[in-house]
């Protein structure tokens, strides 16, 4: 009988921890995905408006070509990212689906920018990560629901 109780408070404290340890751990490796996506993300913009102030006529899609030289030592390019110069603007957006939260990573980073954001898919501006619409119209090549920094 003694063995029977000892399995059972063993079974008991299992279930606890994993209760309460797994879900916190699963949401930590979460953020810590996402963080490493917007500094990604951060540091693909960097390159680009590097490339700009040395390329200032420079217009539409600015290629990895292009881009190589810009990069920090040690990037790791992710083809999730592509930029568009329109006339005297600058986006740089994601072209396929990203971590989950990588937007409001990158929108904290930037010291909560009202140019970093998601394009609404029904209105086709941009709208913060706590969904305020900044009314700024987006070129309609940028795909909807796509991760969007307007600027260098």
């Amino acid at each position: 009988m003694y063995p029977l109780w000892i399995a059972t408070i063993f079974i008991a404290m299992v279930s606890i921890y994993a209760v309460n340890e797994i879900p916190r751990r699963e949401a930590e490796a979460a953020y810590l995905i996402a963080d490493v996506s917007a500094i990604n993300f951060l540091s693909y913009r960097q390159a680009v408006s590097k490339y700009l102030d040395d390329n200032p006529a420079a217009t539409g899609v600015i290629d990895d070509a292009a881009l190589a030289t810009y990069w920090q030592p040690g990037y790791l390019r992710d083809p999730r990212w592509t930029n568009l110069v329109d006339g005297t603007a600058l986006y740089v957006h994601s072209t396929a689906i990203v971590p989950q939260d990588t937007v409001f990573q990158v929108y904290k980073r930037t010291d909560e920018s009202l140019l970093v954001g998601i394009k609404n898919s029904g209105t086709g501006r941009l709208h913060t990560p706590i969904g305020f619409d900044t009314g700024i119209n987006l070129p309609g090549s940028i795909p909807d629901n796509s991760i969007v920094m307007i600027g260098r």
